[in-house]
């Protein structure tokens, strides 16, 4: 390749890589957010577009030296732009896919985390040896299970409703 098609070929190329980097930066880190604006995101980002930069500029390079015989025409400065152009959509579309996984954890991490925090913190603590403890009575209707014994064991049977024959919601 002639030191001007070499040049210019680098040149173009680089301004496509910084410009797409940016445009996966600045995108990635309102996607990572999320809807609720979190924050913290803008580092997993910045690490990804690192590796799509690096990925990016190896191909250059890698386009740049390969195929001495692809010079010396507009044609041939042409096809490998194209040529660099497809592997870079190809590196933007794995970088997508990687910060989509990315997101998709920050969701379920953050669905967990809601979770562990709706539910009560049980408490415990000791009772002194002079409490009396106080059982509710079988009388007691709060005492009742809301289950039906198993066959063979004792305690109360449920009260169902009945059976609204062929129009209930029960049909076999």
């Amino acid at each position: 390749m002639p030191d001007n098609d070499l040049t210019g070929f680098l040149i173009i190329g680089l301004v496509f890589v910084v410009a797409d980097g940016q445009v996966l930066y600045r995108g990635g880190r309102r996607y990572l957010a999320g809807p609720d604006g979190g924050d913290g995101t803008g580092s997993m980002a910045w690490m990804v577009v690192t590796v799509f930069h690096l990925v990016s500029f190896g191909v250059l390079a890698l386009l740049s030296v390969v195929g001495p015989q692809w010079s010396g025409s507009t044609a041939a400065l042409v096809g490998r732009l194209g040529i660099f152009l497809l592997l870079m959509a190809v590196a933007h579309v794995l970088t997508l896919a990687v910060l989509a996984r990315r997101r998709q954890d920050r969701i379920v991490e953050n669905h967990f985390q809601d979770r562990e925090s709706e539910r009560p913190v049980a408490e415990t603590h000791v009772r002194p040896a002079t409490e009396v403890i106080v059982e509710p009575a079988p009388a007691d209707p709060a005492w009742h299970s809301a289950v039906t014994p198993v066959p063979g064991q004792d305690g109360p049977h449920l009260r169902v409703s009945p059976d609204l024959g062929n129009h209930g919601p029960y049909r076999t």
